[in-house]
């Protein structure tokens, strides 16, 4: 083997151990992404108020969006600033759009503001109504705590259009201009936006359309609450923090990241509340039979649901998602490569040596 080709295999050992280097950073760094949905189910039919519930959970979270796909068309449902695991995503108020089919899509928000959609199930909204409600009777998204900044919810009670600004004296804050709409006469519904506001003191205006003077204010944000500003009118507005809406019992999304049950599959979950189903029914049956004999009539016992199985991943826009995650079989199988080249070489080199 002469010189040239040695230092050919140099080089090939030192791009390949650095592919397999950053191939197996990049599987670490892609860890920990549990996104599903379970209800709505494939092929569900679902009218009125639908809670949606499942998984979203990712690294670098920021918060997630869940829009209804019909066609081409992307209708905005709810966002949340914290992971859910096996706990309540949204609640969909149906009766908004036309019956159909619609595709539930999970946009999870990274902090370096790219994003990457999951597409999971598809369903059919029923109503039989007419036209769509205007307004939704219910929040759609939910106020959890959020894992970095502070959210405000900002809703208009007033009976006309209210232009919101927020802004900091400090650097590096958060600031925008909103509209919101006006709320309808014959619902108790306040239309609202929810934000993330870096933590900061904040200043700034609510005008309503047609009013003659706007309300001013001013507030700090702390990291991890949750405010609620209601626009009444006028020159009134009240901001106060508020507590955090309360997680579902099966909701591990709250729990410190590396608590083992924090990551749970669609099937941990079935049989967890199977489990605890269980768990009632012989507790029921042990106090019965402490009890004196008594004939009752009982239903016969429910069929246990089938597990649900987490939907597909895919992306919807072009610049959604990202790059898939080197597997770790490529690993082994770069790793075993360079076993055998670094062996070669030095197979190589003890032949060069012996000849000459």
């Amino acid at each position: 083997m002469n010189r040239k080709s040695g230092r050919i295999i140099i080089w090939g050992l030192t791009t390949l151990l650095l592919l397999t280097i950053f191939g197996a950073g990049a599987v670490l760094a892609q860890g920990g992404t549990t996104v599903f949905i379970t209800t709505p189910a494939e092929g569900n039919t679902v009218s009125g108020v639908v809670n949606v519930t499942g998984a979203v959970d990712f690294p670098d979270f920021v918060k997630y969006d869940l829009f209804l796909k019909s066609g081409d068309q992307m209708l905005w449902g709810a966002t949340a600033f914290a992971p859910v695991i096996n706990g309540t995503l949204a609640r969909l108020d149906t009766r908004t759009v036309p019956d159909g089919a619609y595709q539930l899509v999970v946009r999870q928000v990274h902090s370096d503001r790219n994003y990457t959609d999951f597409v999971g199930p598809t369903f059919y909204i029923e109503n039989n109504l007419g036209a769509p409600l205007a307004y939704a009777e219910v929040p759609a998204s939910p106020l959890y705590a959020p894992v970095s900044g502070a959210v405000a919810r900002i809703k208009n009670c007033s009976g006309v259009d209210l232009q919101l600004n927020y802004h900091s004296p400090q650097g590096f804050c958060s600031s925008d201009d909103l509209w919101i709409k006006p709320k309808m006469a014959d619902t108790d519904f306040c239309p609202f936006v929810d934000v993330l506001l870096t933590p900061c003191e904040y200043r700034g205006t609510a005008v309503g359309l047609g009013e003659s003077r706007g309300a001013t204010y001013s507030f700090t944000a702390e990291a991890g609450k949750v405010y609620e500003m209601n626009y009444a009118g006028g020159d009134v507005i009240y901001i106060a923090e508020i507590e955090a809406e309360e997680r579902d019992p099966t909701d591990t999304g709250a729990l410190p990241v590396g608590d083992p049950n924090r990551l749970q599959s669609p099937a941990d979950a079935a049989e967890a509340v199977e489990a605890e189903e269980e768990m009632s029914t012989e507790s029921t049956e042990a106090a019965a039979s402490a009890e004196p004999a008594v004939v009752v009539a009982t239903a016969a016992p429910a069929e246990p649901a089938e597990e649900a199985a987490p939907q597909s991943s895919d992306t919807v826009l072009p610049e959604s998602g990202s790059s898939e995650p080197i597997s770790l079989p490529f690993i082994i199988v770069g790793g075993g490569l360079i076993a055998l080249l670094v062996i070669g070489g030095i197979a190589a080199a003890r032949k060069r040596t012996f000849s000459a």
